[in-house]
């Protein structure tokens, strides 16, 4: 995470939230009809947290520890999430660069979303919203000035990329492809 520009990185951040909250939020959403269990735009990350939850305790610092172990003296992995979770054949094989995208552009796609489905109304809330709001590096200008910075037909092709190493949760939104193809920018 610091490598892209946050503060703490994605596990750091996901304890201090809490796994358990966030799973208590997906599962309002779906019991209030607010989303499908199958609609899950990051099923592994989900399914992960309920393991961790479920069979293992791990529900976040607030619930004791989550991704990390707490101590007087700071905080360190739990030792059981590399036992779990590290494949040494394939995750060794994963690009510093692969990675460090994989944590940008998953908020920069969904920053898209919400542009695309009106929940964002205009780019400036948009870049505002993530730099203030959610925690965007400053460096980007906002999730959707990143997008223009990028460039628009890189991004989609880099999106294509990753969507195809790992899923479909990083499939470019159609915005994107709309405005790559016209040769336009978010204004």
């Amino acid at each position: 995470g610091k490598s892209v520009g946050w503060p703490v990185g994605p596990l750091a951040w996901q304890d201090e939230v809490s796994q358990k909250l966030s799973l208590d939020i997906i599962d309002a959403q779906i019991s209030m009809g607010l989303r499908k269990a199958e609609d899950d735009p990051t099923p592994e990350g989900t399914a992960l947290m309920r393991c961790l939850l479920s069979e293992h305790k791990r529900g976040g610092r607030v619930h004791g520890g989550g991704y990390y172990e707490y101590s007087d003296a700071g905080k360190q992995i739990w030792s059981g999430l590399r036992e779990l979770y590290f494949n040494a054949d394939t995750d060794s094989a994963v690009s510093d660069q692969d990675i460090r995208d994989r944590l940008l552009f998953r908020p920069v796609i969904e920053s898209l979303v919400c542009l695309e489905t009106g929940v964002l109304r205009t780019v400036a809330d948009g870049n505002i919203g993530s730099i203030m709001g959610i925690g965007a590096p400053t460096w980007t200008g906002g999730y959707l000035q990143f997008v223009n910075t990028y460039g628009l037909p890189r991004f989609v092709e880099r999106c294509r990329e990753l969507e195809s190493k790992y899923g479909k949760r990083f499939a470019p939104p159609q915005i994107a492809i709309d405005k790559a193809d016209a040769g336009e920018l978010f204004q």
